[in-house]
């Protein structure tokens, strides 16, 4: 089968074409998957598409209609535009970062892991209907043609995570072309022309792109060329429906939660295609109240058609000038829902900056994605392309936008598979250089190059230097079109800075620096992502340049994965924390605008970074008592650049600072989302404090994780999974407590009454290597093997046993080999063996057993005996 798979933003799609009824037509047809989902609790329908939300239950992971419906329902449960987020360079997007806006103790995934989800609920859903694995499928995976290298390795990663190692990508405007083709194919005949230019304007529900195709005809040979791709915008329908939002609730005259805005988002979204696809002169709103008189609390009002038309078409859409530029604003207005979205919403304006410098008018219009399923929307894109160029453009019109791109991709896989149709060529939409000294970088792999096509860059002056920390640094180019293998460029602003390389190459005595003649080479590989490699000219050694976000350790690379944030930056970030907690400024946006300033996501930010922000926190700590929110806030951010509490000079006076603070308790104790907070807090700070400062903070938890006696203690689910968490993480305290609170986990494992909140309390309890107590502190090793023995009947409970059953070479400490063996039987994966088996743990590993992402550039000791 030949498979097309649209991962969209706002909606997913799955077509295929089956190549046995080719005998039976001129193109075979295409078909779309019908995926069983949701959409409602307890009743599961199939539709066409897969709505890209997920709702995370309790214990559940909802995909699809449902998810949508009861993520405006629950909004810090409920994840959407993770392919905005897979795109999004200022965040870590191998993180947990999703939900954005929910409780940082919640469940939470990464948007990789988020994208790998989708995939995977479509694989299911393909074996449940074909009896056969997707993956053995020939499965084309669509992009935006602006993703950059990133992007497009995050999205094969997911994919992988998927089951989907086979795979092909292709750019959603020619998958949409395709599309076009598929369903015209004899009008393709007769109105394409050799030298037409076909613009593609591709606007769904997160992002925007465009992108030029060239018509070249030889008699009935038809081909087509892509000339030009336009910049990635984060601009899309989504936008329109969360300015509809603000219209709603400024008509309300009342402040919404975000349980009642995210749901009036919803109900916003479905006015927007009732008013722009109708007559219908309003659309009535009505919002929830919040507590328990929900129905009596009713709010309502109504958008008019007139505002949502003048909204799109005078906001989105406006009339304007060939030569206007998008405004640029400092922010964006849609910044605080977390992602980067651009400050200018005219869709129009954006759309005059890509096609002025290219200089050609377009024949034909071809239109893509949801937001242009209105047919007033199209028809005011072509009046405003016929102002700029003095004629008409033909709209060559698609079939059911939200499967147009699964639809043409799938096209693409069987033309490509079998040589029937078309391709459109144009290889790689952007040039790659390679930073070579300061101000300057050399052309590796020019714009157009085609896939499985491999360069090779050999200059003389190109060496390479080893046994020395170094940094290696790619960027990429839309727009410099013309040069050549090797070009040597000035670097501009126009230039993309990709995720540098940190890395010490090791060559000969690990000790000498040594300056090596290298050959650079690249490929751009039959998925679409980029490979290269630097060869040495005086031996066989080869190092592969891994530009990506995922920081593997490799023979030839030892990478550092070790950001730097200028003191400036640092400066704006430290402002911005004096504006909210000293000044006006909202708590709410702080982590976004700390996040922009830095230019990091804030899992990456440094140690030496994140300290001098925990001072700004600490001198500001006063200001926490503004509000709920802004002691909220405070704690969280604090307790961040706080974590571990130890590893950096000064750490020891900053916990002595803190600890003023415990003792003035918590100043709005009513609001449990503060107090689980406050717990986090101390959680991650307990590394910091000594044996009796962690008595004092037991003391005050342990009524509620072990209530005396016959007590019953009532208490906030969350409240209290985070006072476990704290409990747990305090390795100072004596071993007789941190006993009785492993075996009131153990208990509740047996009895299948756990979470895995409390699987990693007993791991942490158990763990035959502290995090930073002493080894007198580790339990009994007999104590620990009954844990042991339970936890091997519990699934997803790999990275606790190796924990608890690690071998030390301490007979004091070790489980019996009896024990061990039966865990390392348990386990898959090599790196969990050699972790067991006693094989130093990286960074990555501590930070499971801390329970969150430590910060790069911590330095660990391994901790002296009592």
């Amino acid at each position: 089968m030949n498979v097309g798979i649209d991962l969209g933003t706002t909606n997913s799609a799955v077509s295929y074409i089956d190549p046995a009824e080719a005998a039976d037509a001129e193109f075979p047809p295409i078909h779309v998957l019908d995926v069983p989902q949701y959409v409602a609790a307890g009743q599961v329908d199939k539709l066409r598409t897969l709505p890209s939300f997920l709702y995370l239950d309790q214990q559940e992971t909802y995909a699809g209609a449902f998810a949508r419906e009861q993520g405006a329902l629950a909004p810090t449960r409920s994840i959407y535009a993770a392919k905005s987020w897979l795109s999004n360079s200022e965040v870590d997007r191998t993180a947990k970062i999703l939900p954005w806006d929910a409780q940082e103790a919640g469940r939470s995934m990464s948007p990789v892991e988020v994208s790998s989800n989708y995939l995977a609920h479509l694989a299911k859903a393909w074996s449940e209907k074909h009896s056969s694995v997707l993956n053995d499928q020939d499965v084309v995976l669509t992009v935006p043609a602006s993703f950059d290298e990133e992007a497009r390795e995050l999205t094969v990663l997911a994919a992988k995570e998927a089951g989907l190692e086979r795979l092909t990508l292709i750019e959603e405007p020619a998958a949409a072309f395709y599309s076009w083709i598929a369903n015209h194919l004899s009008q393709s005949q007769k109105s394409l022309f050799d030298g037409m230019m076909v613009l593609v304007c591709d606007v769904g529900g997160g992002t925007s792109d465009f992108t030029l195709i060239r018509v070249n005809r030889d008699g009935d040979r038809v081909d087509f060329t892509r000339t030009a791709v336009g910049k990635h915008l984060l601009l899309g329908g989504d936008n329109l429906d969360l300015t509809l939002a603000w219209l709603a609730e400024s008509k309300l005259n009342t402040q919404l939660s975000l349980r009642q805005r995210s749901a009036l988002r919803r109900q916003c979204a479905a006015a927007k295609e009732k008013l722009l696809s109708s007559t219908l002169p309003s659309v009535e709103i009505t919002v929830l109240g919040g507590g328990t008189s929900l129905i009596g609390g009713s709010l309502k009002t109504q958008i008019l058609r007139e505002e949502a038309l003048e909204l799109a078409l005078e906001g989105f859409l406006p009339a304007c000038a060939l030569s206007d530029k998008p405004k640029e604003e400092k922010r964006s207005v849609f910044r605080e829902l977390g992602l980067p979205y651009v400050s200018d919403p005219a869709v129009t304006r954006h759309l005059a900056a890509f096609l002025e410098p290219a200089g050609v008018a377009p024949d034909a219009i071809l239109f893509n994605g949801g937001f242009f399923i209105p047919a007033m929307l199209r028809e005011r894109v072509a009046s405003v392309i016929e102002s700029w160029f003095g004629k008409t453009p033909v709209v060559l019109e698609n079939q059911d936008l939200d499967l147009a791109v699964s639809v043409g991709a799938a096209y693409y896989s069987y033309a490509r598979s079998t040589g029937a149709g078309v391709i459109v060529r144009g290889g790689l939409p952007r040039a790659y250089y390679i930073g070579i000294d300061k101000g300057r970088a050399v052309c590796l792999v020019p714009r157009g190059s085609e896939e499985g096509q491999q360069l090779s860059l050999d200059d003389d002056g190109l060496q390479l230097v080893a046994n020395k920390p170094v940094s290696f640094r790619l960027y990429s180019s839309l727009a410099r079109v013309d040069d050549a293998l090797g070009a040597v460029i000035d670097l501009d602003e126009e230039l993309h800075e990709h995720a540098p390389l940190d890395a010490v190459i090791r060559f000969g005595k690990p000790t000498e620096q040594r300056m090596i003649p290298v050959r650079l080479g690249a490929r751009l590989t039959e998925v679409g992502t980029l490979e290269s490699w630097a060869d040495s000219k005086i031996s066989e050694h080869r190092w592969r340049l891994e530009f990506q976000l995922r920081r593997a350790r490799s023979a030839a690379a030892a990478v550092t994965a070790t950001a730097v944030v200028s003191s400036d930056a640092l400066g704006v970030a430290e402002r911005q924390i004096a504006e909210v907690f000293q000044g006006g400024a909202r708590p709410e946006e702080l982590p976004a605008k700390m996040e922009q300033s830095i230019g990091l996501g804030r899992n990456s930010w440094p140690l030496t970074a994140l300290r001098r922000l925990a001072d700004s926190f600490l001198e500001c700590a006063e200001g926490r008592r503004r509000s709920a929110a802004h002691e909220l806030r405070w704690l969280n951010l604090a307790g961040w650049c706080l974590r571990p509490g130890f590893g950096y000079p000064g750490d020891d006076l900053r916990i002595e600072q803190a600890r003023r603070i415990y003792a003035g308790g918590l100043a709005f104790v009513s609001q449990i989302q503060n107090e689980a907070e406050w717990w986090i807090f101390w959680g991650r700070v307990a590394g910091g404090l000594n044996r009796n400062q962690q008595a004092d903070i037991y003391q005050r938890v342990s009524g509620f994780v072990l209530p005396r006696g016959k007590q019953i203690v009532r208490i906030n689910t969350s409240l209290q999974r985070e006072m476990w968490r704290c409990a747990s993480a305090l390795e100072l305290l004596p071993n007789g407590v941190r006993t009785d609170l492993g075996e009131a986990l153990a208990a509740k494992v047996k009895k299948q009454q756990h979470s895995a909140s409390d699987i990693w309390c007993l791991s942490r309890l158990g763990a035959r290597k502290l995090f930073y107590g002493p080894n007198n502190n580790v339990l009994p090793a007999l104590t620990v093997t009954r844990w042991v023995e339970a936890l091997l009947k519990v699934e997803r409970a790999a990275d606790a046993l190796v924990a608890m059953a690690r071998v030390t070479g301490d007979s004091a400490r070790d489980l019996s080999p009896g024990v061990v063996q039966s865990v390392k039987q348990h386990l898959a994966d090599p790196k969990l063996i050699a972790a067991l088996e006693g094989e130093d743990q990286d960074l990555a590993a501590l930070g499971r057993i801390f329970g969150e992402d430590l910060p790069s550039g911590l330095v660990f000791s391994s901790g002296a005996d009592e």
